[in-house]
């Protein structure tokens, strides 16, 4: 980690990344940046649709986004105005997220497999003026905001009577000339929002300043190709987004779900070099005989993150890409990226805080403690946040006054200043008045090589508390019994706390949020559902 020297202050107990030295002012607009970069080199290929086979360069991308901007200009909509995005990955949605960063208009971003309640819960929040969407989704979409009637564009799929985003790409006399309009608020302007994960309760519309975007990515240069599954919706696609436009590599698109064998194929048909996992993706992709080493000889670098992954799994993924550095990020939408971890020295480690973050770990007391001592993370990026949009009661209560950001997250540093991530503070579960972390007992299950997936859930008793139960997706061909992983737990995890006193369930996936992340609530209701049914 000599790339990312962290210091430790004894006296206030804060640890800090090394200093951030920005390139660009807080006057410069993101959409500025982009622009001219994609102007100075027209024919690099900045997307290709491996559904349509479309390759968009970048100068066909800045010149539909121009165009899409200077038609988002004609209606008036202005920085305090806001577009929603409900689509898939498709060839369009770049230009679209473009023009809104041109037009100096924050783009929100929702996943398009939402249920019509959760799009009109989390829309209604910001009320778009424009939603651009797929012509599949576009019923529900028109349903979930009936409320305020806002213009629905389809970016792929027509419909009869319905703007398509074609129309927006008309030549115009004056696109030659057009400059991206400046911010008006400065670096804190809001140019993206994103929704909360929703793991453990309704989204919430996130916003993100323009400041923030202004990411570093040492190791990535413009020859590099890169794929991530993820949508505009998710954290990881907005960055993949930018690796496309402000560094000028490659991203490869799909609409289609991942399935190991289609992304054997993507890399090879495309020599990927950089792609973003999550941990279920990972354990799907290790167990597909068509993954070999050659035929992954082209990435060099595999990030993940968003889940626990067995060592197991990364030692297996490390040799299928032995070319390749494995990395994992954590952050939070509220704040980006936080600390990042390169290699497997130690996997259990979330690595260490990021240029210009600064970490505490707090008690429930507010108290700032030191290595070694559990309490919750607090970061602070020195980037500005206005909050959760519409929120300002739930926005003073992720961000104090000082602009320290309460994760949530519990954690605990080193004496080597490595952050490690425990799990979320509202997910602790007790048991005969002992605390536990079901993270832990699903890193022990997951030694198992039977195994998987796995969730731990808590089955609340008034007398005991939370006795745990885990719900298992059996590795294909495995026999692996409850018993067997009971007995496991309780030979690894001697505490009584933290034996499986609910049972194990099997399952043939956990169930998860569209971006692959576990929903703890859910799975504990399938849990139910499968004892249930067994009585």
């Amino acid at each position: 980690m000599e790339g990312m020297p962290t210091s430790y202050d004894a006296k206030d107990r804060i640890w800090s990344g090394p200093k951030r030295v920005s390139t660009y002012t807080d006057e410069t607009s993101l959409g500025k940046v982009i622009f001219n970069g994609m102007r100075n080199w027209p024919k690099n290929i900045c997307q290709i649709n491996d559904v349509d086979g479309v390759e968009m360069t970048f100068d066909q991308g800045i010149t539909w986004a121009i165009r899409i901007a200077q038609i988002l200009k004609k209606k008036g909509l202005k920085h305090p105005d806001v577009i929603g995005i409900s689509a898939r990955n498709s060839t369009y949605v770049t230009p679209v997220a473009l023009a809104c960063l041109l037009n100096g208009t924050p783009f929100h971003a929702v996943n398009p497999v939402s249920d019509e309640a959760t799009l009109t819960h989390i829309f209604s929040i910001t009320k778009p003026t424009v939603i651009f969407c797929e012509g599949q989704e576009y019923q529900k979409v028109l349903s979930a905001t009936k409320g305020w009637q806002p213009e629905i564009v389809t970016v792929i799929d027509p419909i009869e009577g319905v703007p398509h985003i074609e129309s927006f790409l008309e030549p115009t006399k004056t696109e030659m000339f057009y400059q991206p309009e400046p911010l008006k608020e400065g670096g804190e302007q809001t140019v993206a929002i994103l929704c909360s994960s929703g793991t453990t309760g309704l989204p919430k519309a996130v916003c993100i300043s323009n400041k923030t975007l202004f990411m570093d990515f040492p190791m990535i240069n413009s020859d590099w190709v890169q794929f991530s599954a993820s949508g505009l919706d998710w954290y990881s696609g907005l960055t993949a987004f930018l690796l496309s436009t402000v560094v000028g590599c490659t991203r490869i698109i799909t609409k289609k779900p991942f399935a190991p064998d289609y992304f054997v194929k993507l890399v090879e048909k495309y020599k990927i070099n950089s792609v973003i996992l999550p941990p279920r993706h990972m354990s799907a992709l290790i167990a597909f005989p068509g993954a070999t080493k050659e035929a992954l000889a082209s990435i060099r670098i595999v990030t993940y993150g968003g889940g626990f992954t067995s060592m197991t799994t990364l030692k297996k993924m490390q040799e299928l890409c032995p070319n390749a550095i494995l990395t994992s990020g954590y952050g939070m939408t509220e704040v980006g990226g936080v600390a990042m971890n390169f290699g497997l020295g130690n996997v259990n480690t979330a690595g260490k805080p990021l240029p210009g973050v600064k970490v505490r770990i707090v008690d429930d007391e507010g108290k700032s403690l030191g290595p070694n001592e559990k309490g919750e993370i607090y970061a602070h990026t020195g980037l500005p946040w206005k909050g959760y949009y519409g929120n300002p009661v739930e926005s003073l209560k992720t961000q104090d006054h000082e602009g320290w950001v309460h994760t949530g997250d519990l954690g605990y540093f080193d004496d080597q200043n490595q952050l490690y991530v425990v799990d979320r503070k509202k997910e602790i579960f007790k048991y005969q008045g002992n605390h536990y972390w079901p993270s832990e007992i699903e890193g022990v299950i997951l030694e198992m090589p039977q195994v998987e997936e796995v969730c731990v859930i808590g089955i609340y008793d008034e007398l005991q508390g939370d006795a745990a139960g885990a719900l298992v997706v059996k590795r294909e061909g495995s026999s692996v019994t409850a018993q067997e992983i009971i007995d496991y737990v309780s030979k690894r995890l001697p505490s009584i706390q933290k034996q499986l006193h609910a049972g194990v369930q099997f399952t043939d996936k956990l169930p998860a949020n569209p971006n692959g992340k576990t929903l703890r609530r859910v799975a504990r209701e399938v849990f139910v559902a499968k004892t249930g049914a067994k009585k």
